[in-house]
């Protein structure tokens, strides 16, 4: 590895990926840092889900940013997959929201209602044609609300594409290497300490290291992001059961194909457990329970797989995202929270540009301003 590098990048997830991989193929030279001997984190535990209408409470800057990634994924993928000669596991499908109680139904109308008021692409649905878009569905749901254009993804398909775009391209990754914190001196930043007491200089650092990034020693303010627990499971089938997407109050389905096997993700639960990573029997019941009130067919169905993953939650649930205030060359690109997977091409062109002396875009540069929790 050189002394110096043009980015260093803390974290070797999907998010430190993708910008890497961007940064890389724009001529820079990048070396990724990652405590796990491969990448796992959030990204690998996700549900790959690329939904934007169906994350977004109200408009604003985040829904503006997460139709911008929608918009980005067909090509990403496809430059992926062309670059590393594997399947990213990308397909459209939708998503479909379902209500059963009158109060639930009332809160998707409303969803519905300034979501068409906006122009976008939303489909209200009663009762029988709930059972159209996915007749596996139980036939208690009284209404729902279709988003045709959302799509899901592969995470572990994914993280495995990208690991080999990004060292095809160039970047060098060193795995199984902990970052201990910011080397700063008089000057500014120089680059970084690393745990074995080395240090390497660098242009720019990014910080990328979901969950853990405010845990970095040296930054120039404490950076609010904590670990979100989310606990899933896997069913296997012996046949689809759904086309897209579908979310209820309980549980959301999500269909998949493993070792050429149909199989449906179940997800997610979500708590405060600090930096705990076991699943818990009671949740996972209470998953399942969720899906076969969503898909009776699925009671019965045997479990391939639990697991846990740490999503990087804000205070306010929004990225952090661009040069911090107080430390020039000193890049957030972390708590995505729910959203990492969609997310991921959008983050890693604003991080692109800002490197390359650009800005954040207006429509979300101060929403996820890293400054302002204290105003800076």
């Amino acid at each position: 590895m050189p002394d110096r590098t043009d980015i260093l990048i803390v974290g070797g997830g999907l998010i430190g990926l993708a910008i890497a991989r961007t940064l890389r193929l724009r001529g820079a030279s990048v070396t990724v840092f990652d405590r796990d001997p491969e990448p796992r984190g959030a990204s690998w535990a996700a549900g790959g889900m690329l939904a934007p209408l169906g994350e977004a409470p109200d408009p604003g800057p985040f829904l503006a940013f997460g139709l911008d990634a929608l918009a980005r994924w067909p090509r990403w993928a496809a430059s992926l997959e062309a670059e590393s000669g594997l399947d990213v596991g990308l397909h459209a499908g939708g998503k479909l929201l379902v209500a059963d109680t009158a109060e639930a139904v009332q809160s998707l109308q409303a969803r519905y209602a300034w979501q068409a008021a906006a122009g976008h692409d939303v489909v209200w649905l009663d009762a029988p044609a709930v059972r159209r878009v996915e007749p596996a569905l139980d036939s208690g749901w009284s209404a729902g609300l279709h988003l045709p254009d959302h799509a899901h993804v592969d995470p572990r398909r994914l993280l495995a594409a990208l690991l080999s775009a990004a060292r095809a391209a160039g970047v060098h990754l060193r795995y199984g290497t902990e970052v201990r914190g910011l080397d700063r001196g008089p000057e500014g930043l120089r680059g970084l300490l690393l745990a074995d007491g080395s240090r390497v200089g660098g242009g720019w650092v990014v910080n990328a290291a979901g969950a853990w990034s405010g845990r970095i020693e040296g930054l120039p303010a404490p950076l609010p992001v904590r670990p979100v627990r989310g606990q899933m499971l896997a069913l296997t089938l012996d046949e689809p059961l759904t086309t897209g997407l579908v979310a209820g109050p309980a549980a959301y389905l999500i269909p998949r194909e493993v070792d050429g096997r149909p199989t449906l993700v179940v997800g997610a639960s979500m708590d405060d457990a600090g930096f705990e990573v076991a699943t818990d029997a009671a949740t996972i019941a209470g998953l399942r329970d969720g899906a076969e009130a969503l898909v009776p067919a699925l009671r019965g169905r045997p479990e391939l797989d639990r697991w846990a993953g740490l999503r990087p939650g804000t205070p306010d649930d929004l990225p952090i995202l661009g040069v911090d205030p107080r430390l020039p060359r000193l890049v957030h690109a972390t708590g995505h929270h729910r959203n990492g997977i969609l997310l991921a091409p959008s983050t890693a062109a604003a991080v692109a540009e800002v490197v390359e002396g650009g800005a954040i875009d207006p429509r979300w540069a101060d929403a996820f301003h890293p400054g302002r929790f204290d105003g800076a």
